[in-house]
């Protein structure tokens, strides 16, 4: 299948969404299979989708970027499929934006408890990648009241973290981050001895952490 794609790619399906709905079916049934051989189509497209969803995200149209983000992002991200076989194609973009944009939609268009949940399905689909600026994210943008509440709900739900359930360890270095960012030690150490049968004996504390906390 031979798909034209250019940075005014034309909408097939009528919306967005859709049109990523029916990309991922694709993808599903074989379509973009061993890609890089086929003058990388899929990766076009992909790219060609990425920037659509900028735009959405620009005009802050914030539930349509967010599942839109989510959609494209998740189907890349998981392991269990390679459907474009590319070693890395998540490598071959710009994730850390993609999942900074993503995560404003979250805090623009969703409670506290539906952003929780949806961190927890973003820890789970990303196994072994790490995208440093979520934490950040995160902290910078959410309310000090509303980042309260999502801080006990990352903490209640790390108390129940089990030895193998190592994409949610993330939580617990999550809680740590935010204790560097706001120096505070006592807190740090406190984490480091509750969880310490999952964090490792020499977790440093950045102490010259200068970045700036907004509630400060």
């Amino acid at each position: 299948m031979k798909v034209k794609v250019t940075k005014t790619y034309a909408l097939s399906e009528g919306t967005l969404e859709k049109d990523i709905d029916k990309f991922i079916k694709d993808a599903k049934n074989g379509v973009y299979q061993y890609d890089y051989k086929y003058g990388q189509e899929g990766l076009k497209l992909i790219k060609a989708y990425f920037r659509m969803i900028e735009d959405e995200f620009k005009k802050q149209s914030y539930q349509t970027a967010r599942a839109c983000y989510k959609k494209l992002m998740f189907l890349l991200l998981q392991s269990e499929y390679n459907y474009l076989d590319y070693e890395d194609i998540v490598g071959k973009l710009n994730f850390e934006k993609f999942l900074e944009n993503y995560f404003i939609c979250l805090i623009k268009s969703c409670s506290v408890e539906e952003l929780f949940h949806e961190f927890i399905e973003y820890l789970k689909v990303k196994e072994d990648y790490y995208f440093e600026s979520v934490n950040k994210i995160i902290f910078t943008n959410l309310l000090e009241e509303n980042l309260k509440d999502f801080l006990s709900l990352v903490e209640k739900e790390a108390e129940n973290i089990k030895e193998k359930d190592y994409t949610m360890y993330d939580l617990i270095y999550f809680l740590l981050d935010y204790a560097r960012i706001r120096k505070n030690k006592e807190e740090f150490d406190r984490l480091c001895v509750k969880y310490k049968d999952f964090v490792e004996k020499h977790e440093p504390f950045d102490e010259n952490n200068d970045e700036a906390d907004k509630n400060e």
